[in-house]
């Protein structure tokens, strides 16, 4: 079993208390009638059963999965990340080198095809510690990995705006849908709740299983890539989706949980849209343990599926807002146009919503003067009254006030952008840390952080300007685009509400 030298709790305040141990059920088959064997402890701690007659069989160990921390409810935090299996850099470097071993002995047909997805609050955390731009970092970590065997490294920040394109049309149906009213029942209804970050999501299935259907559908921009692929490339360069490797550099530990739940996995072909992760600090470690600086590398060409002019790879675009990836913006933007006929952009909310600038159709507040929980409301030109009203909440102190007021019926939000983490993702549990571990210390080098995330370039573009996704939504769905039904099922998932067996002996009184 191989588990990341990186594993570990950060200082986030986001840590549930949990009520009863964290345990995996094992449900143990009886005999009918005792056969009279014992069991023997061997010499290096394995266990064996013993037969009347003396025979010996060994007995396999129990293990604790990605699956089954997803499958308990006995505890929540910012990095689930205890007992992790086939999710470190080292399965990476395993896949690398028996590609390598393949080739050499002639037989590379037999080899996986390797794609890396990038986040870009990965770039901004690599940014910071190598005094690198994030344009440099990207062209750096493409030369670095193809230098190691990977086949082709992308950016989910493209998928990011497929993601943007479904989610705002998602919003806008269930608006329309619900005619702006809140807090139905039924499934797709309103508020709608970002569903990107899967320490929020982990925690809802878990606690708070009735705010499931207030969910967005649309899948986050990891698992987008996921798709496009498994599902679209695959196609394009005729291999089986088993015959690609797909790891994602992504900035929290918890985008491992997410990668291994079963509704992204391919039952026909064995397979998962993402099947490793690793974080942040966990590539940077590798490059410390492969001998390679980032400092030093060489810069490559970046490939097709990166936020990028056609024709110019020196302008690195980005998604205006937060860390925490720029839907509420995004989604706000679109609906403002699509259902008053508002023209209002991304970055005009983004620049409102951290107190930047001011804008005369929007209010924004900061609830009990706290940055990580932002109210903002559009207003109507005319009446100067609220058309809609949206939110971010970051952080695990302020998701549980806003499940109390969800549960009440006492929140008046339409749409609420949720990241686990205090400060958003650059913030997560798998970003590079200050050598300083003061709090004072963090606190900066997280601002800093951010600061280069949401500055890595001056222009931003949304997704309707991102003309290579265009032609691969057309080229991937045929004419009818996101308005497909390959369409509706290949970008949506599901959510499962997870009933609590509480173990007593496991409670503390």
């Amino acid at each position: 079993m191989s588990f990341s030298g990186g594993i570990r709790l950060t200082d986030l305040n986001d840590y549930i208390t949990p009520g009863q141990e964290c345990i995996k059920p094992v449900k143990v088959k009886k005999a009918e009638q005792a056969d009279g064997s014992s069991i023997k402890v061997g010499q290096e701690g394995d266990y064996y059963e013993v037969s009347k007659d003396g025979e010996e069989t060994k007995l396999e160990k129990a293990s604790i999965t990605l699956n089954d921390c997803l499958a308990c409810s006995g505890c929540v935090t910012s990095a689930e990340t205890v007992l992790i299996t086939m999710q470190s850099h080292h399965e990476l470097l395993s896949v690398l080198e028996e590609n390598r071993q393949l080739h050499e002995g002639g037989n590379g047909d037999m080899a996986k095809y390797v794609v890396v997805t990038v986040a870009p609050q990965v770039r901004a955390s690599l940014s910071l510690k190598y005094q690198l731009s994030p344009l440099s970092v990207a062209k750096r970590m493409t030369a670095v990995l193809k230098g190691m065997g990977v086949n082709q490294v992308v950016d989910s920040a493209f998928s990011r705006d497929l993601t943007f394109a479904e989610s705002a049309r998602e919003f806008v149906e269930r608006f329309r849908r619900c005619e702006g009213k809140l807090q139905s029942e039924q499934d797709g209804a309103l508020p709608m709740l970002a569903s990107w970050c899967p320490g929020w999501v982990c925690y809802a299935e878990k606690t708070h299983a009735g705010v499931l259907p207030w969910m967005s559908t649309t899948k986050s921009p990891q698992q987008a890539m996921g798709s496009v692929i498994k599902d679209y490339l695959s196609k394009k360069l005729g291999l089986a989706p088993d015959k690609i490797y797909h790891v994602a550099v992504m900035m929290c530990y918890d985008k491992k949980l997410e990668a291994s739940r079963n509704d992204f996995y391919n039952d026909i072909y064995r397979t998962r849209d993402v099947d490793c992760v690793v974080t942040t600090g966990e590539f940077d470690r590798m490059l410390t343990e492969t001998s390679t600086s980032l400092s030093t590398a060489p810069e490559a060409a970046l490939d097709s599926l990166f936020k990028v002019q056609e024709t110019d790879q020196d302008h690195l675009y980005s998604s205006a807002g937060t860390s925490a990836g720029g839907g509420l913006e995004y989604i706000l933007s679109y609906s403002a146009r699509e259902l008053f006929d508002v023209d209002i952009t991304p970055g005009e909310i983004a620049k409102a919503g951290v107190g930047e600038t001011q804008h005369p159709l929007l209010q924004v507040k900061a609830v009990r003067n706290q940055a990580d929980h932002r109210e903002i409301t559009l207003l109507d030109p005319a009446t100067r009254k609220p058309l809609l009203v949206f939110a971010a909440v970051y952080g695990f102190r302020h998701l549980q006030n806003l499940v109390r007021k969800l549960k009440s019926g006492r929140s008046v939000y339409q749409y609420v952008e949720v990241a686990a983490c205090p400060s958003a993702c650059s913030n997560g549990g798998g970003q590079i840390q200050p050598d300083d571990p003061s709090p004072a210390a963090k606190k900066q080098w997280v601002a800093e952080t951010e600061r280069i995330y949401r500055t890595a370039s001056d222009e931003h573009q949304p997704p309707e300007k991102n003309g290579v996704l265009g032609k691969l939504i057309y080229d991937w769905f045929g004419s009818e685009g996101l308005d497909s039904a390959a369409a509706r099922q290949i970008l949506h998932t599901e959510f499962h509400g997870v009933a609590a067996e509480v173990n007593p002996l496991g409670v503390s009184w």
